[in-house]
């Protein structure tokens, strides 16, 4: 019986340890707790133009196909780099197709050949000029006006501020309306959503193939301006006391 009641005196003095170092639990937060907006836009010119051009030949032989396309990928990038020195130039895809006979053989007839060019510039004022001589060898194939890294970089800084601006300025109304002062206002929580704006799409162009080494009149072409975008969600709390 002693035995017994050791025992249990040894299972119960755990439990009132454990009870006794268990932390208080933490009081609630008062006051309301509100989910708010902040946003701002700009309107902003683009500066920078990504073209994408290419060279493609049609013909009954691969080897001659390839060596066409080869040859007029290399004078229209030398080209470009004529035109605008300080542009950034890449190649970005190069494939060939069989052409099938339209029977029931399917016999091969030929080959087209494609070799595709990137060009970046923010030459805009000698970009319609510049493309105009590459032309001769290349086709557009779509181009895209935006802003460059560092004008977006620059275009956030000022709408973070913007978006915080106005969201501090709904926070204020907010608080006077429920009669909180500003002492009792808390953000709890930031989030920014919507920073920039989708790259508009390339505009694509009429498909074509280069025939020949005429001249070619300048296209034009209107950079626009580009709508840029931040919204930013906060956690406010509305301390009642």
């Amino acid at each position: 019986m002693r035995m017994r009641r050791i025992a249990a005196a040894l299972v119960v003095a755990p439990a009132i340890a454990l009870a006794q170092q268990a932390p208080a639990p933490a009081p609630k937060p008062d006051g309301t707790l509100v989910v708010m907006t902040g946003s701002a836009e700009l309107d902003v010119a683009n500066d920078e133009a990504l073209a994408n051009l290419y060279a493609e030949v049609q013909d009954a032989d691969l080897a001659r196909a390839q060596s066409q396309v080869n040859q007029r990928a290399a004078e229209g990038i030398a080209q470009l780099k004529r035109g605008d020195p300080k542009a950034q130039i890449e190649t970005t895809g190069y494939t060939s197709y069989p052409i099938y006979a339209r029977d029931a053989a399917r016999k091969v007839t030929g080959w087209r050949v494609r070799q595709s060019v990137s060009f970046r510039t923010s030459d805009l004022a000698g970009l319609a000029r510049t493309i105009a001589g590459a032309q001769q060898q290349l086709a557009l194939a779509g181009l895209d006006f935006r802003l460059s890294r560092a004008a977006r970089e620059r275009v956030e800084a000022d709408l973070i501020q913007r978006a915080i601006a106005n969201l501090n300025a709904r926070v204020a109304a907010a608080a006077q309306a429920l009669d909180v002062p500003k002492s009792r206002v808390h953000i709890e929580e930031l989030n920014f959503a919507g920073l920039g704006n989708e790259r508009p799409p390339i505009v694509p162009m009429a498909r074509a193939m280069v025939q020949s080494a005429d001249a070619v009149a300048e296209p034009q072409f209107e950079p626009g301006r580009s709508l840029q975008q931040a919204t930013v969600t906060a956690r406010v709390r509305f301390a009642a006391n």
